[in-house]
């Protein structure tokens, strides 16, 4: 997708933030965000991801089983959602993003089983429940470390995780992923048709004309 000037602009001030530690206080815990870890700021699609899957496991009646955050950066998404889930697997492909996790993990006494791993290539040979994914965004070149979270050139991270995450999920397990405009729409198609997909939570940001969504999927 072509960007404006205007966008990459606001793209290069969005890198700049993330090469910068910060702290965060969300859902009652202190996340600190090392250099090159996506940041869960106000208006992240960390928080855009969490909130509408925070809002629906408020009303379980029983634990889910197990719980995978691909992607997990700081781990704030897994973290709050802890929870509601008997076991918590966090995973990452960037080592700082995983040794964030672990700090977070510690300092607010959560427990979760973290992984380095690149998808699913080096976590256990087990069946979850629900699988998270906040996809990188943005159909663009990776030029820097900070953009390992943030880009997906021409969607092959993407189009891997649609075709590994069959594997991974439980009878009755449900998947819930990120996307944007800003990326390349037309591989939404790519989902396999024996998957239900529902999009969950649409967001319009005006400023860039960009859109970014939740969906959830189900097998049928």
């Amino acid at each position: 997708m072509q960007q404006t000037q205007a966008f990459l602009e606001l793209h290069q001030a969005f890198i700049d933030k993330q090469t910068k530690f910060a702290t965060y206080r969300i859902n009652n815990m202190n996340i600190i965000t090392l250099p090159n870890v996506y940041h869960p700021a106000p208006g992240s699609s960390s928080l855009f991801l969490l909130n509408p899957i925070r809002e629906r496991y408020q009303h379980l009646k029983t634990k889910k089983k197990r719980l995978l955050e691909l992607g997990c950066g700081t781990g704030v998404v897994g973290l709050s959602l802890g929870e509601y889930v008997e076991e918590l697997y966090l995973s990452d492909i960037a080592d700082c993003a995983v040794l964030c996790a672990r700090i977070n993990t510690f300092i607010n006494s959560r427990k979760a089983k973290i992984y380095h791993s690149d998808l699913f290539k080096s976590l256990p040979d087990i069946l979850f429940d629900v699988i998270l994914f906040n996809v990188p965004l943005l159909d663009k070149p990776i030029e820097s470390i900070a953009e390992v979270s943030t880009n997906d050139p021409s969607g092959k991270i993407f189009l891997n995780f649609i075709e590994q995450v069959p594997q991974y999920l439980a009878p009755q397990g449900e998947i819930f992923f990120s996307y944007s405009t800003l990326g390349d729409v037309a591989l939404l198609n790519k989902i396999p048709p024996n998957f239900n997909v529902e999009k969950i939570a649409e967001e319009r940001h005006e400023a860039s004309k960009n859109e970014k969504y939740i969906f959830r999927l189900t097998i049928n």
